[in-house]
């Protein structure tokens, strides 16, 4: 997994502030995780060696994700994910420094920016008179933004549209819609949808979690 975001969402778990907000669309205090299921437009080699090898569209693995306001309207927030398929891993990290402004009880934007990665990495297997293997990973790293908003659909339903940007060699564009249903004062779930784009590549995941607000 690429591991851009996995320290400072560390610090993120143990540092956040422990009050919770009164709204939860302001609420940026918070850590969460659980399953993700990616699926492609194109298939994909999931295992290659001197007999053959496979492909498939679609990978399964975790996400977490953190956020720290640690003062005024500013937070810091952190997200990593992984899935994998065989000797396929794919990983996606950020790491950025956001600013939300309510607009209403019911409706608060944001903007985020800072820096994301993705990786990708197959390990390919030989066989013969001596077993070998070897990695092929491509990577790459750059400056992101998003814009976003979180809307209290119901008093216990928030929705979380967003778009982001992000300048790799060729530009990553990524559309997100996120649910968020409260169960009780500081735990809730999670069920998000992602969509991805980087040249002709296409990707749509999605989500299940619990989130532990402060």
């Amino acid at each position: 997994m690429n591991k851009i975001a996995l320290l400072p969402l560390s610090a993120l778990m143990i540092t956040a502030f422990s009050a919770q907000a009164d709204n939860a669309t302001q609420n940026f205090n918070f850590v969460s995780g659980g399953l993700q299921v990616s699926e492609y437009n194109h298939q994909l080699p999931t295992s290659v060696s001197s007999w053959g090898g496979t492909t498939s569209d679609s990978t399964a693995g975790l996400y977490l994700r953190g956020s720290w306001n640690f003062t005024d309207q500013f937070f810091l927030e952190a997200r990593s994910e992984g899935t994998v398929d065989n000797d396929l891993t794919i990983s996606h990290s950020l790491l950025g420094l956001g600013y939300f402004q309510p607009i209403n009880n019911r409706l608060t934007v944001y903007g985020l920016a800072g820096i994301s990665g993705f990786e990708a990495e197959l390990d390919v297997h030989f066989w013969g008179f001596s077993d070998s293997h070897a990695s092929f990973r491509e990577d790459d790293s750059g400056l992101t933004g998003e814009v976003g908003a979180r809307y209290q659909l119901m008093r216990n339903w928030t929705i979380e549209p967003a778009v982001r940007l992000a300048a790799y060699d060729d530009t990553m564009q990524e559309f997100r819609l996120g649910n968020n249903i409260q169960l009780t004062q500081h735990f809730s779930l999670e069920a998000n949808l992602q969509h991805r784009k980087i040249e002709e590549l296409k990707e749509t995941s999605y989500q299940l979690g619990a989130r532990y607000s402060f």
